[in-house]
């Protein structure tokens, strides 16, 4: 198994030495008892203190037991000494892991719980970020050489321990039906990080840093245009942006928020802004033509729905959390940039320009299209939430930093929307995030509008 970091933190190998000590000790201790009762049976009858037929009968049946009382000190022998080696490899390769993630940890860098290198948020520019980049890839390399050799050692030692004990009809237990009913956990255990001699293992962690550094703001503009307009420009680590734009009358303003991808291209728009009749409306588009628009009147009456490129159009039910819930401010760790929540009394969800003005070099941002369709979309997915919410936001930051030569190939190979691909990295921002580069970012608002739009 692959542990997590804080799994392998709290593994103590070293006791496996006097745990293997103290099995074979209860073998021979048992193997040397039922060993003096045979052999005092047998000294009886020269000592003329039993004899006969039922002794003679005793003594075979003790001959017997000591016989398996041998057979289980040998097989307690063995089960002592691989206990005993996998302390001696599993001990050090677990140390090796550890340290070198200490190691990492004290510089530009710092590894996750699930073994994956990161850029620590911080002021950066561009060359800075590519050669933290390469860094990081580097380091990635060494990190799984050594997690690979914790899950050998792991491996290796239990495989081992299984085929010692088998002879005690301790075997792996019968997992299917009814057995793996009243056994639960005694399988195999999964591993609980990417694996990364696997093409898909590399890929989760790609996408996982791919993840993180388009979230993480690595650089910020102020600036005032057309003479009095605030824009905040946010430059994320893997080159994308958020650009936040106020502008129109003091009475009437209108919040913009474009996202941009590493190239430049529109990921996605949001606006907010309130009518002179006191209606206020926040409108996200995406670049294939999807339009989801919110409006609440002044008498507080909310309506929501999306308009696909060919179309069709969908409302959102009144029971949706958008509706009657806290949209989030912050998913994911990342702040949205959104303003209010519905559901303590607030009013529509907002693209929010006092939110934007907060955010600082080395804080984490995802942007109100994020907060507002995970929160959508939680309804959406409720009748198979992990499956569904992986389809529907499957497809958006890009996957940066492979490692491996060759097997980046293959990971590369990979990246198609299929529900296996997808999956990888949903726990990491639950339903907020976008995961996986090959249909691009601009398709979420799609999948999430299809939902209601049938």
């Amino acid at each position: 198994m692959l542990p997590s970091r804080s799994r392998l933190t709290s593994w103590a190998p070293d006791d496996l030495h006097s745990t293997g000590a103290a099995v074979i000790s209860s073998g021979q201790s048992l193997q040397s008892v039922v060993g003096r009762l045979s052999a005092n049976l047998t000294a009886m009858p020269e000592a003329r203190s039993w004899g006969g037929r039922a002794h003679d009968a005793a003594e075979a049946m003790f001959e017997r037991a000591h016989a398996d009382a041998r057979r289980f000190a040998d097989c307690t022998a063995a089960i002592g000494q691989i206990l005993h080696d996998g302390a001696d490899s599993l001990g050090p390769a677990r140390r090796a892991l550890l340290d070198k993630a200490d190691e990492i940890d004290l510089g530009e860098l710092y590894v996750t719980e699930q073994w994956v290198v990161l850029i620590r948020p911080a002021a950066l520019s561009a060359e800075k970020v590519a050669a933290l980049l390469e860094q990081a890839a580097s380091e990635q390399a060494i990190v799984n050489e050594l997690l690979n050799a914790v899950g050998d050692a792991d491996d290796t030692t239990a495989e081992k321990l299984c085929a010692a004990m088998e002879p005690l009809g301790a075997g792996e237990p019968m997992l299917n039906g009814l057995g793996g009913l009243l056994l639960p956990g005694a399988g195999k255990p999964d591993d609980e990080v990417p694996n990364p001699r696997e093409p898909l293992g590399l890929l989760q962690q790609s996408m996982l840093r791919g993840e993180d550094m388009a979230t993480t703001v690595r650089d910020t503009k102020e600036e005032i245009v057309n003479g009095d307009e605030f824009r905040k420009t946010l430059v994320m680590q893997d080159g994308s942006k958020h650009v936040v734009w106020e502008y129109g009358s003091e009475d009437y303003p209108t919040v913009s928020q474009m996202h941009y991808d590493p190239e430049g291209e529109v990921v996605s728009s949001a606006m907010s802004w309130t009518t002179i009749d006191g209606v206020r409306k926040t409108e996200i588009e995406w670049p294939d033509g999807t339009i989801f628009t919110a409006t609440e009147t002044p008498d507080g009456v909310r309506t929501a729905g999306f308009t696909l490129a060919d179309g069709r159009h969908g409302v959102l039910p009144p029971d949706n959390p958008f509706f009657t819930g806290p949209v989030p401010t912050v998913v994911g760790g990342a702040l949205t940039g959104l303003d209010a929540h519905v559901g303590r009394g607030g009013r529509l969800p907002m693209v929010s320009m006092d939110a934007a003005e907060s955010v600082g070099k080395g804080a984490k941002f995802g942007g109100p299209a994020v907060g507002i369709l995970s929160t959508i979309y939680s309804m959406a997915a409720a009748e198979t939430p992990y499956e569904r919410c992986v389809n529907g936001f499957a497809g958006g930051f890009k996957v940066v930093g492979e490692v491996g030569g060759a097997a980046g190939g293959g990971a590369a190979g990979l990246m198609i929307p299929n529900p296996a691909v997808q999956a990888v990295a949903v726990p990491t921002l639950a339903v907020g995030g976008s995961l996986l580069v090959g249909e691009g970012m601009e398709s979420l608002g799609t999948k999430v509008g299809e939902m209601f739009c049938r």
